[in-house]
């Protein structure tokens, strides 16, 4: 089974991300708009995840994300998103969340992320970008939990499980 762990923005940010989503992005029915933390993985004893999971949050105080920009990943990947203002403490996150026992190769350099297009033509990739920069990006996210989602049969996610951070 695949797990990925991410960070679901608040109601406001999700339906705001959700209507460009669902005319641009080919994995909208597939997942919420999220903030990927850890790229998807397997694991043989998720109970030991898990439990490495809740002393890492344990340690990771709630942190803001703040929206500031709009990028692409062309020409590797056809993909539109919003990216956040720097903030060491998702960088330190992920890097925990990346280690020990959960640690895998990367696919990818770890940028702060929320996808709104993806697998389209670039011409389009180009079109919708042009559209998002326009968008005003005054739009904090409050962090204050993560999810450990798996992928379901159908190729969408669900939580499997949430932590809260707790740390001071």
């Amino acid at each position: 089974m695949k797990y990925g762990i991410v960070i679901y923005p608040q109601k406001e940010i999700q339906d705001w991300a959700n209507s460009l989503r669902k005319r641009y992005d080919s994995h909208y029915t597939l997942i919420p708009p999220h903030i990927t933390i850890k790229e998807a993985f397997e694991i043989e004893n998720i109970n030991e995840a898990i439990q490495y999971i809740e002393n890492i949050t344990s340690q990771i105080p709630p942190f803001t994300l703040k929206l500031s920009k709009v990028g692409t990943f062309l020409p590797i990947s056809p993909v539109v998103y919003v990216g956040f203002e720097k903030n060491p403490v998702i960088y330190e996150l992920q890097e925990k969340l990346n280690a020990d026992i959960l640690k895998r190769p990367l696919k990818h350099q770890f940028i702060p992320h929320m996808t709104i297009a993806q697998d389209l033509h670039e011409q389009e990739i180009h079109d919708v970008y042009g559209r998002l920069k326009l968008e005003n990006l005054n739009k904090s996210i409050l962090v204050d939990r993560i999810h450990l989602c798996y992928q379901i049969e159908n190729q969408s996610w669900t939580v499997y499980q949430t932590f809260l951070l707790t740390g001071k």
